[in-house]
């Protein structure tokens, strides 16, 4: 498997990336059949997601709902993006987890971020953006947190958390 982290290649042992993902779908998450899961994803950790989705289908999902979000994407909100829209999060998309959690569909994160993306950016538009997500994530927070729903999240080893962690 490849991954990339702003252009740098890396290989993963597949074996072992297929056995990680049979174990967030078996054991973590312990995903029934018929269950619907939302899934949230690092596009870095896509060789990852693309096996948890392919597991999760053969356990019996009802359907995977893959959101995906992006280090490059992100930096550019922070560089180009509007200043009010630091206040704003896509509730839309909150709202609609929620649902689908209040229908009993599972919550899975696959977590592969550079831990130090934002570490130059603005500290007052990340507190800005990380309350405004906050605040629209609540209610479907409040499942995960309440345990009405199975969740779990699963650690993606990109280079650059990679490097962050094993210098």
């Amino acid at each position: 498997m490849t991954t990339h982290s702003r252009g740098v290649s890396a290989t993963i042992d597949p074996v072992k990336l297929d056995r990680l993902a049979e174990v967030a779908i078996k054991v973590g998450l312990q995903l029934q059949p018929g269950q619907d899961l939302v899934l949230t994803s690092s596009i870095a950790a896509l060789p990852l997601t693309r096996r948890i989705v392919e597991h999760a289908y053969k356990a019996g999902a009802g359907l995977v709902t893959p959101i995906f979000n992006d280090d490059e994407m992100t930096l550019a909100r922070y560089r180009f993006g509007a200043d009010a829209s630091f206040d704003r999060a896509a509730g839309w998309l909150y709202e609609g987890m929620a649902k689908a959690f209040s229908n009993n569909a599972a919550r899975l994160a696959v977590r592969g971020e550079d831990p130090s993306l934002l570490s130059a950016q603005d500290p007052a538009k990340v507190a800005r953006a990380n309350k405004a997500n906050s605040m629209a994530y609540q209610p479907a927070l409040e499942k995960i947190t309440g345990f009405d729903i199975n969740w779990n999240i699963v650690a993606y080893p990109d280079l650059a958390w990679a490097k962050q962690v094993f210098p």
